[in-house]
């Protein structure tokens, strides 16, 4: 398919076939989505290569970027960064199996971060002019470092029109109110605004939302203080409401809405711990400092970092500060400090790092790194730090596996 080697078929959707390819230029791997337009009036075509150019320029840590699109020996292609990992559904189903009689499959608290991130990805498509439309938990693939990307960029509802059964009715359950998998008319921005939501839901009770009624359902929240819970249901009612009109009016708003659900709810009841190796997303605990998280899973302690703790000099000395406080009040065992949040490092956060690390080697404390985005390990690896001063892993989880 032009300058791509085509290696394997991943999946059929109606008249997309989406394969794994090889660039020989740019020596990657990526996804190459091919459509087929046979039939169908020319305007769709014109639709695919007009959303394709504006994909072509958004760039967004949770959607997919588009690399390449156009024609080979008349065949329409699109090809885009290949994102690794489980997708929603099948993360969810494995969950569903481990604990089949909770209601609330994981917490409340990372339903509300996992929507917020999705949803920020979702109001950089809406900036461009763009709606996806068909939004599930399928289109979702979680990587290696815990971030959630939107894998399917939305295409024509027309290409989706001839999906199989099983597939078509998974996608509808996700679809608003007004929308109809293949027909396209009625989508809107506030159609993305439901489908996040009833994502959310799914993954938090391991099915689409068959009524308003259940957002309502207290077994989804127990644990939860009554303020956090009401707050929890008002948002996500609003979000999931049958009237286009009656939601919130943006994907930026809901954004907003799910970071602020996220700051005011904290965790229910811990899990045990083979629970925890099944759940994938990193559970966090309430805000003790300002500058991160904290949590106690056993005898480690896990820092989780906010964005803005390295954006700074300021707030790299507050970080610094509040880093040596904890270790001096805690005395951990075992340090994990987790970047998934974070979108940049300096050398300053680099040289704290390393200070950190000289602080914790006469008081025998293992300390880990891990939920690095590519561009910031390599800036470990370029420095020689990666596996000699830091043992980086990928997610909380994984540190935590080899600190036993």
């Amino acid at each position: 398919m032009g300058r791509f080697e085509l290696k394997q078929l991943l999946k059929r959707e109606g008249r997309q076939s989406v394969y794994l390819a090889f660039d020989p230029h740019l020596d990657r791997n990526l996804t190459v989505r091919i459509a087929d337009f046979s039939g169908l009036d020319a305007a769709v075509r014109g639709e695919f290569d007009a959303r394709a150019q504006v994909l072509a320029g958004l760039r967004n840590a949770h959607l997919s970027a588009v690399l390449d699109f156009g024609q080979s020996d008349g065949v329409d292609y699109l090809a885009t960064t290949l994102v690794e990992g489980p997708n929603l559904r099948e993360i969810t189903a494995q969950n569903a199996t481990v604990e089949p009689k909770r209601a609330a499959l994981i917490e409340p608290r990372q339903v509300a971060l996992l929507v917020g991130k999705l949803a920020l990805g979702v109001s950089q498509m809406h900036a461009a002019g763009l709606v996806h439309g068909y939004l599930s938990p399928e289109c979702v693939v979680l990587e290696k470092n815990g971030e959630p990307v939107i894998a399917d960029l939305g295409m024509p509802g027309m290409l989706l029109s001839e999906e199989d059964g099983e597939l078509a009715d998974f996608r509808n359950e996700f679809a608003a109110p007004e929308v109809s998998v293949g027909s396209g008319d009625a989508i809107r921005p506030q159609s993305d605004v439901y489908s996040l939501a009833a994502i959310g839901f799914f993954v938090l009770t391991g099915h689409a939302p068959q009524s308003a009624e259940e957002v309502f359902q207290n077994a989804l929240y127990e644990g939860l203080d009554s303020g956090a819970a009401d707050q929890f249901k008002e948002t996500f009612a609003k979000a999931l409401s049958f009237g286009a009109s009656e939601r919130y009016a943006s994907a930026r708003e809901l954004a907003e809405a799910m970071d602020s659900l996220f700051r005011m709810t904290p965790l229910t009841q811990p899990r045990d711990s083979k629970v925890a190796e099944v759940v994938a997303f990193d559970e966090v605990a309430e805000p003790d400092y300002e500058q991160f998280d904290l949590q106690e899973i056993e005898d480690a302690h896990v820092v989780h970092l906010h964005d803005a703790s390295v954006l700074s000099t300021e707030s790299l000395v507050q970080t610094k500060r509040e880093l040596f406080a904890m270790v001096e009040q805690c005395e951990p065992k075992r340090l994990i400090v987790n970047f998934a949040s974070v979108r940049f490092c300096s050398s300053e956060t680099v040289g704290i790092l390393i200070q950190l690390h000289t602080e914790l080697k006469p008081r025998d404390t293992h300390l880990y790194l891990c939920g690095m985005r590519d561009s910031i390990r390599e800036v470990f690896r370029v420095l020689n730090l990666d596996g000699t001063v830091f043992e980086i892993r990928g997610t909380v989880t994984n540190a935590l596996k080899s600190a036993e």
